[in-house]
């Protein structure tokens, strides 16, 4: 009784696994006898049609849906809707009919000519990233697999699943693309039925084992003998002297024979191990990124991780050198949405020294990797990293090469003179010569003669006219207006085209014995040769100016300029070419003061001219040095009170030879040679010292110094600080100066200057605007800019004794004073009568011969005829 029991126990206990087993068996006996009748209507079907209905049923008994669409190219190579299986589609299906099936996921199967999987989900992120268009399917699992004639895709057939609890899986996958085959067979059976009738005599029907078991081992024997063919084309690949991009693309096509890799890219670590460069980067996704520097990113981990690693479903795998596999969690932070759903890299070890990463990710599938990969990954990445050492060894080892092969080209070239191949050689050399000599004579971008050759070709004609007195040559030196303008405003490029068009035109304008050359930047010259008379001069520089002043198209801009040239004729006095150039310089500076658009000939005046600027400038540098300057002060009165209130320090230049000079007569060559800013310091550091002994005597110790400065103290920021830390340095009370400044000064930079002043009004200088009534004077400058004093111009002042008008406008600007914050001070006061005028209008300040004449004194005395000063 109890072994009964027993028995009965033990059964019970085995019903479950012989259900289950039970389930398999039909479920395996459903498949195959499916896989056989489709077998049997692929290789026997004459009508597509009932071919169809026949796929119905198979379908239905082999996958969970039989709701089901098929597409095909048509003639016009466009997919067209062959048979559907889906009621709830039709809308869907004819909308995807009438659009070309374009932006929908059959068409995504189609291009990329696999199977492809997709859950309601991962549809609705396609559609976000515009990858696909969304026109209302229902279903919530789709699965489709494209229809293959060998490599050529005719077509796709895809399944859609309604039911929340049914989605498709790998194995789905696989019976769907045995059933696109035998599909694909029965297509091209009613396509070509006399072709397969000839060829079914010819062939023996392939017999297929159905066995699961079987056909999973012999796919995985196929898969390895595909790693072993990969890995010896990669061997092969690493072996072959090929430069480093055709290695990488190389590289990547085999890896995608072996792993979903469509994104991969190479990292290369810099030599100081801060930077990653990226030398090959192919990515459906992201644009090939530019060197970096080091962070945390993907890239990062696996240089910091030193062994292959995959990185999927929020784990990290590692391989370590034993074989093993360690799983981590995924920790670092990185950015969700930039995350691949899968990511697998190698480190590039070089000499236990990691140089760089080999990664591969997949954006979609999380399951694209599997353990086996990262073995595959690591054999990869020490195959591309002996390469790339290789590769460069084998580029130094060529530069090497070269090296040694020009110099043993170079010893060849001396010893074998009379060898054929180095007459050849030789011969080549001259051509290269010739054209060196070419570009060392000639301009690179107008293809003109450059100065070189200009200079060589105008000391022939220099010994030709030495040789023969009666021959007559002219220099034209031609200089272009506007084009720093035209480079500023519109780019180097158009200035470059622009350069280039003037050297055409002044190529039609030249006789064709005459020399045209560039000298450079806008400066053009011209050798006019065998001349009869000046009249022929003249008609060349006419010609060059009336094409110059025509308009240019550059680059959609239609510019103008004008030539300004300076001729030099022909002189037996001339010893070489740089005179008679410095002469033809001199004339088109003359010809650009004149006015422009015109040309002058040189005479000797102005050589005489420029000697004497020459002259000027290198005896104001020795004066500089030896402090040959003096400050003479005129005093500023109060013209009501008579009382002086300070002084102006007027600059003059005691000369060795012709004694003392006003700044009329030297100031211009110090502003145009930068000098003036040496004598401003100097003039600076005077007159503080002068205010510091002025302390000890009470009735100066209030007493205001003015200055008169450049106005590049106001538009140049680095002269505006080093004239405060002037200041600073010499005084401790800058409220007893004021600075002048004239109208020039804010000219062309009024923005700065205003900026200059007002930092200069902080400082705590007082300021004043100097000849006012001289020029433009804008009323803007006596309400817009922060001056204490504006100062009437000694010319404006000299009008009022006969101009009533004059008379006015002072009263104006008095009243003016009081309502913008400054004072008049009128200038040039050489009478009574200006004085009392100036004084019933309300003009407060004044100097001039006729209160005191500029005077000189010593630091350390003060001058008993001067007048007592008042605060």
């Amino acid at each position: 009784m109890d072994v009964k029991a027993s028995s009965d126990i033990q059964a019970i206990r085995q019903l479950p696994k012989l259900k289950s087993l039970l389930k398999k068996y039909r479920q395996v006996k459903t498949m195959q006898s499916g896989l056989l009748r489709l077998s049997e209507l692929a290789s026997t079907v004459t009508d597509m049609s009932s071919f169809y209905c026949a796929l119905e049923s198979v379908i239905k008994s082999l996958l969970i849906t039989d709701s089901f669409h098929i597409v095909l190219l048509n003639q016009s190579r466009q997919l067209s809707l062959a048979y559907s299986h889906n009621s709830k589609e039709e809308r869907l299906l004819s909308h995807l009919e009438q659009n070309h099936w374009h932006k929908s996921l059959t068409h995504m199967v189609f291009d990329e000519c696999e199977a492809f999987h997709c859950s309601a989900a991962e549809r609705m992120a396609l559609a976000k990233a515009e990858k696909i268009a969304l026109y209302g399917s229902s279903c919530v699992d789709w699965l489709g697999v494209p229809l293959k004639r060998g490599h050529q895709v005719i077509g796709v057939i895809a399944l859609q699943s309604y039911d929340s609890k049914l989605y498709f899986d790998d194995r789905d996958s696989q019976l769907l693309q045995f059933i696109a085959e035998h599909l694909v067979t029965a297509i091209d059976r009613v396509r070509s039925r006399e072709l397969l009738e000839q060829n079914i005599r010819q062939r023996t029907q392939k017999l297929t084992d159905t066995n699961r078991k079987l056909q999973q081992e012999i796919a995985e024997r196929q898969k390895a003998v595909k790693i072993y063919k990969a890995m010896l084309a990669i061997s092969e690949i690493s072996a072959n002297n090929q430069p480093i991009e055709h290695f990488y693309r190389a590289i990547h096509d085999e890896i995608k024979t072996l792993l979903p890799a469509e994104n991969l890219y190479i990292a290369q670590l810099s030599d100081d191990a801060t930077e990653l460069s990226f030398p090959y980067y192919h990515d459906e996704k992201l644009q090939p990124p530019k060197t970096r520097l080091l962070a945390n990113g993907l890239t990062e981990l696996a240089i910091n991780t030193g062994v292959p690693l995959m990185i999927t479903n929020g784990s990290i795998y590692t391989l370590s050198e034993q074989g093993d596999i360690e799983q981590k969690v995924f920790s670092l932070q990185y950015p969700l949405e930039n995350l691949p759903k899968a990511w697998l890299g190698a480190p590039l070890i070089e000499q236990d020294r990691i140089v760089g990463v080999l990664a591969i990710q997949h954006y979609q599938n999380i399951h694209a990797y599997c353990y086996s990969d990262l073995e595959l990954v690591r054999f990869v990445s020490q195959h591309i990293a002996a390469a790339v050492t290789r590769i460069k060894a084998q580029e130094a080892i060529q530069r090497s090469h070269d090296e040694l092969e020009r110099m043993v080209n170079k010893r060849t070239q001396e010893l074998q003179a009379s060898n054929l191949n180095l007459r050849m050689q030789m011969e080549e050399r001259r051509k290269a010569e010739q054209q060196l000599y070419f570009e060392a004579h000639h301009d690179a971008l107008t293809r003109l003669p450059n100065r070189a050759m200009f200079s060589d070709r105008l000391t022939y004609a220099l010994r030709h006219v030495k040789r023969h007195p009666n021959h007559r040559f002219a220099v034209l030196f031609i200089d272009l207006d506007r084009f720093k303008l035209i480079n500023d405003t519109i780019g180097h490029h158009a200035g470059d085209e622009f350069l280039k068009e003037i050297a055409r035109r002044l190529t039609k304008c030249v006789r064709d014995n005459d020399i045209l050359a560039r000298l450079g930047g806008d400066e053009f010259v011209v050798l006019l040769d065998s001349l009869q008379s000046q009249d022929d001069v003249e008609e060349v520089a006419s010609r060059i100016i009336t094409a110059i002043e025509k308009p240019f198209d550059i680059e959609g801009h239609t510019l103008y300029s004008n030539a300004s040239i300076g001729i030099a004729l022909c002189n037996h006095h001339y010893q070489d070419a740089n005179e008679i150039l410095r002469d033809a310089d001199a004339a088109m500076y003359q010809a650009k003061g004149m006015g422009r658009g015109r040309y002058v000939f040189f005479d000797e005046s102005m050589r005489e001219q420029l000697m004497a600027s020459l002259t000027l400038e290198q005896e104001l540098r020795i004066a500089i040095k030896e402090k040959q300057f003096e400050l003479h002060y005129q005093q500023i009165s109060d013209l009501h009170s008579t009382n002086a209130i300070g002084f102006e320090a007027l600059l003059r230049w005691q000369h060795p030879e012709k004694g003392l000079l006003t700044p009329s007569e030297f100031l211009f060559m110090a502003e145009e040679s930068g000098m003036i800013l040496e004598i401003e310091s100097w003039v600076i550091e005077e007159v503080c010292q002068q205010l510091r002994m002025w302390r000890e005597h009470p009735e100066y110790a209030t007493a205001f110094i003015g200055i008169n400065l450049s106005g590049r103290h106001l538009t140049q920021t680095n002269q505006l600080n080093q004239l405060i830390e002037a200041i600073k340095a010499n005084t401790v009370e800058p409220e007893r100066l004021i600075l002048e400044f004239n109208e020039s000064a804010f000219s062309q930079h009024t923005e700065l200057a205003l900026k200059g002043l007002k930092k200069l009004k902080a400082f705590g200088v007082k300021l004043a605007l100097d000849d006012y009534g001289a020029g433009l004077s804008s009323f803007n400058f006596l309400h817009s800019y922060p001056f204490e004093f504006i100062k009437l111009d000694r010319s404006l002042i000299r009008s009022i004794s006969h101009n009533a008008e004059n008379i006015s406008l002072v009263k104006a600007l008095h009243e003016l004073g009081g309502k913008f914050g400054y004072r008049l001070v009128a200038e040039g006061i050489e009478s009574q009568e200006m004085l009392d005028k100036l004084h019933d209008v309300g003009c407060e300040f004044g100097q001039g011969y006729h209160i005191a004449r500029p005077t000189k004194f010593n630091h350390d005395d003060v001058d008993t005829d001067l007048p007592k000063a008042r605060a």
